[in-house]
């Protein structure tokens, strides 16, 4: 609807304080009123009930909308929405004012339910530099030309916003977050209500970011009817390490890159968050609370309460936290999957959540789960329940777990290392060469990552030396050494150094659990301890997998990472 041009325009600064502007002159308004505007302004229709949640959030939040909306009209001279209108549509005699300087939306956030949003509106309006990552897909991209629709699926800091920026920067177009004729145009959830016909005859490079689940309707209208050599739909993973390392996480020491990779799930914008705060970064919460409030209230309680598992879900702890009416839709909105038992979509979006459960909330929540579970005889997960409450869990644990952990069964002899052997590979998946040696990064609980070798056709000592980071709240990151010959486990944590006896054969590595490592193997000929005195070279402790055949050295493991130097010195696991 187009404007009379005598209709006077009153102005919605974003920058500076939070008010309207008529005439250079200020309209009084109350805090709320003019929070409503904002958002309508922002992002577009809004339904009654979705407002009223977000200003008051209690039983007559309706009945204190109406008189809010009413209180607007009696403030501006005129009404301000038709009467029975819903969702609310702002009038086009309020327009937001985008230049100017000061901070985004100043004294919004002491209003309601409104921080997150107040907190996710500023990141959004942040300027954004040449962005660090995704430049071969920006390379790519620059050949595009409008009039284009560009639809960039992600999960929550995957960035589409900032890599839409860019683009434009890098093909020469203006930037907009509202439907324009010309330049770049971003949308995001919720998406304007106008006919299909006028984007379609719109010259502006479209640009719309599309979250995970169901398609919205506004999508399939737009895939319905545009051309298809004008459209192209990208899905923006997380960032593997080896980007994260060359880019965001360059300068940084192997333990603050791989806590921040780890923490950010891979996610770029995130990745600075965890950087700057290692404890409960604002930002990403702030998108995350957000975007939930677009469950319905009890999906939402639902999905903070599942926090407390990592990893596939068991259906008796669903029930036992009364998530199974909710399944369906938070599942169809992309918050979990279904992949032979439900689980989050993402282990980070999980682990924020969980950040904001009270401590009293999370012991009750876990006790629930650890109660369930011992019920049901699932005592390998109800473990992990037993060690947060601070109880016994050690018995619980399967023996390959146990040995891990609790370094139980090891067999360790004195032995010089002598020539070095060919190590040969034969495949693997999920650990990734790096350098000298390889690397790897487990972000979801569930992935595993393996390498094979070929046959060692002498006994040898096989020396892994590198960096590993985990989360404290988890198992860690395991490693599991496989041959006809048997198998043996260990936690990889900190800076370490192992040294495994490996008899002739084939042998396999697996890794499972989550974190992030980077080492360097190396295969030698065993020596016997008196040719290793008179070369000059102290001998150095190796963990035997052919136990029945070794003899156990006496006090193992007090000298743990004390002298971790290859060839000399004790080292355990």
């Amino acid at each position: 609807m187009k404007r009379a041009l005598n209709d006077p325009v009153y102005a919605l600064p974003l920058c500076g304080r939070a008010r309207v502007l008529y005439q250079g002159k200020e309209v009084r308004l109350s805090r709320k009123g003019l929070a409503l505007l904002y958002y309508l302004a922002l992002e577009g229709p809004t339904s009654r009930a979705r407002l009223a949640d977000l200003l008051y959030g209690h039983g007559s939040a309706l009945q204190n909308l109406r008189v809010e909306l009413h209180r607007l009209g009696q403030a501006l001279g005129r009404e301000v929405f038709p009467k029975g209108q819903d969702p609310l549509v702002l009038p086009p005699w309020l327009r937001l004012e985008t230049s100017g300087h000061g901070e985004v939306l100043e004294g919004l956030e002491e209003v309601g339910g409104l921080e997150e949003w107040v907190l996710e509106v500023r990141a959004r309006h942040e300027p954004a530099p040449g962005l660090p990552w995704r430049q071969e897909l920006l390379r790519e991209l620059a050949s595009l030309r409008p009039p284009f629709l560009l639809v960039l699926r992600g999960r929550l800091g995957a960035g589409q916003r900032e890599l839409a920026r860019e683009l434009a920067r890098v093909l020469g177009l203006a930037f907009h977050q509202s439907l324009r004729p010309e330049g770049l145009v971003y949308l995001e959830f919720p998406y304007p209500q106008v006919p299909v016909r006028e984007i379609l005859r719109s010259k502006a490079f479209l640009v719309l970011s599309l979250d995970p689940g169901e398609d919205p309707r506004f999508f399939l209208e737009l895939r319905a009817h545009y051309p298809p050599e004008r459209m192209r739909v990208l899905e923006l993973a997380p960032l593997s390490w080896l980007e994260a390392r060359e880019g965001l996480l360059a300068g940084y020491t192997f333990q603050q890159a791989a806590g921040a990779y780890f923490l950010a799930g891979g996610q770029p914008e995130w990745i600075p968050e965890w950087l700057a705060c290692t404890t409960s970064p604002q930002r990403p919460l702030a998108q995350l609370r957000l975007k939930a409030r677009w469950l319905s209230e009890p999906a939402r309680v639902a999905l903070e309460r599942l926090s407390v598992v990592s990893g596939l879900i068991p259906e008796q702890v669903l029930d036992a936290l009364g998530a199974l009416p909710y399944l369906e839709e938070l599942e169809r909105k992309g918050w979990l999957v279904y992949q032979g038992g439900y689980r989050f979509a993402r282990e980070a979006e999980r682990r924020l959540f969980y950040s904001i459960l009270s401590p009293g909330r999370r012991h009750e929540l876990h006790e629930r789960a650890a109660t369930a579970l011992a019920l049901a005889g699932r005592g390998q997960v109800e473990a992990w329940h037993r060690k947060v409450l601070g109880e016994s869990y050690e018995s619980l644990l399967n023996p390959h777990l146990r040995e891990a952990l609790l370094s139980g069964g090891r067999v360790w002899v004195k032995r010089g290392l002598g020539r070095e052997l060919a190590l040969l590979t034969q495949g693997g998946e999920g650990a990734f060469p790096l350098g000298q040696g390889f690397g790897l990064a487990l972000l979801e609980p569930g992935e595993k990552a393996h390498l094979d070798f070929s046959s060692l056709e002498e006994e040898a000592v096989l020396e892994l030396l590198g960096e590993a980071y985990a989360p404290e709240d988890s198992w860690g990151l395991l490693l599991s050494v496989r041959g006809a010959w048997g198998e043996g486990h260990l936690r990889l944590e900190g800076s370490f150094a192992h040294r495994l006896l490996l008899p002739p054969g084939p042998f396999h590595l697996r890794f499972s659990g989550v974190g992030v490592a980077e080492f360097t193997l190396r295969a030698y000929r065993p020596r016997s301890g008196e040719g290793t005195f008179r070369s000059g070279k102290a001998p150095v402790d190796v963990w035997v997998l052919a136990a029945k055949k070794a003899e156990e050295v006496p006090e193992q493991g007090e000298k743990k990472g004390k002298n971790q130097g290859r060839g000399e010195g004790n080292v355990h696991p």
